[in-house]
């Protein structure tokens, strides 16, 4: 079992390496690799944070990787650096469905969605909504006051990454990981708290 760990992290190097070089065709060799970790952390978020939503966990792991793979642009400098940038799509992803869903229960309307995006489309109830536009906007905040603090954010609450993961994909040691989680959750934690 630990074998097939470290020969799925050395392919999934390598691929990344060859997306990095241009080769559009390594990135879509990639998604067998990392589908299982990013379905994880996807379903992890929407219990963490959804509770039990109806949050459509695969319609996120493959928007996450469409917006990935749209934005062609990314050297990744390893394995956790994937994770980190696929942490920063859900998190744009879910707030995007947020955006829509504030719009459309305010009378905005958009074009009707077809039956293939309605059956692929991220479901978050009206609560859920505001409550992760909340946090999106805390974390605004907390990006203009100490960007790597918000970042760590990114990496363990919309990602699911370790402590370890986190250091190696923001080139940070451990210990500094674990002291500015511990400062940005206490900062977020006294941004959303009821007044």
């Amino acid at each position: 079992m630990i074998e097939n760990t470290k020969v799925s992290e050395k392919e999934i190097t390598y691929f990344l390496e060859e997306f990095s070089k241009g080769d559009k065709k390594a990135f879509n060799r990639l998604l067998p690799l990392v589908y299982r970790e990013l379905r994880k952390n996807a379903h992890n978020l929407r219990f963490r944070f959804f509770d039990l939503e109806t949050l459509n966990t695969t319609a996120v792991v493959h928007e996450t990787y469409l917006k990935i793979l749209r934005s062609g642009s990314v050297n990744f400098k390893n394995r956790s650096h994937f994770y980190f940038v696929a942490a920063r799509a859900m998190r744009q992803i879910l707030v995007n469905a947020s955006l829509k869903k504030r719009t459309l229960s305010r009378g905005g309307n958009d074009k009707p969605l077809s039956l293939d995006e309605v059956k692929n489309h991220v479901h978050l109830s009206d609560q859920t909504s505001e409550e992760l536009l909340l946090v999106n906007d805390a974390l605004k905040k907390l990006e203009n006051e100490n960007d790597r603090q918000a970042r760590i954010v990114e990496c363990r609450f919309f990602g699911g990454m370790s402590v370890e993961e986190t250091a190696v994909a923001l080139d940070i040691s451990p210990a500094t990981v674990k002291r500015s989680w511990n400062v940005a959750r206490t900062w977020l934690y006294n941004q959303l708290k009821p007044e």
